[in-house]
């Protein structure tokens, strides 16, 4: 068996997918609890706001759902490729707004700085590269 573009392309989506999908897991099942694992400093106060723990609950479902969907997606990249850039692109510009909390309230915690620069680093790479290698 020899590893093709699509076969790597098609990979690192999945895995791509299950990140998101485990990550939206946690925070769906953990709601702002799973904050404290990104940043150990947060006041144990956060975690008895109601709002604030419904809220991460909702953003962790959804954030679920696209790993889902992007890992279906990833099966037959020309068929899902409208729908693989639309989520590489929204995942990108989820990160980017992450900038105006930067602007805001200064750097997050390195692990939430991590996710920063995978966030914006990682999808147009797998965009241009998707576009170099079609199929």
């Amino acid at each position: 068996f020899t590893m093709t573009s699509s076969h790597l392309h098609r990979l690192l989506l999945r895995a791509l997918a299950l990140g998101m999908a485990a990550a939206g897991a946690l925070h769906a099942l953990m709601g702002v609890a799973a904050e404290r694992l990104l940043d150990p400093h947060l006041p144990p106060l956060l975690e008895t706001l109601p709002s604030l723990d419904n809220q991460n609950r909702f953003y962790g479902a959804m954030f679920a759902v696209t790993g889902a969907v992007l890992w279906q997606a990833a099966g037959d990249l020309e068929r899902y490729r409208p729908l693989i850039t639309t989520a590489l692109v929204g995942f990108m510009l989820a990160g980017l707004v992450r900038l105006i909390g930067v602007a805001k309230l200064g750097w997050p915690a390195p692990m939430v700085l991590a996710l920063l620069v995978i966030e914006v680093v990682l999808p147009p790479c797998l965009l241009l590269w998707c576009r170099r290698n079609r199929g």
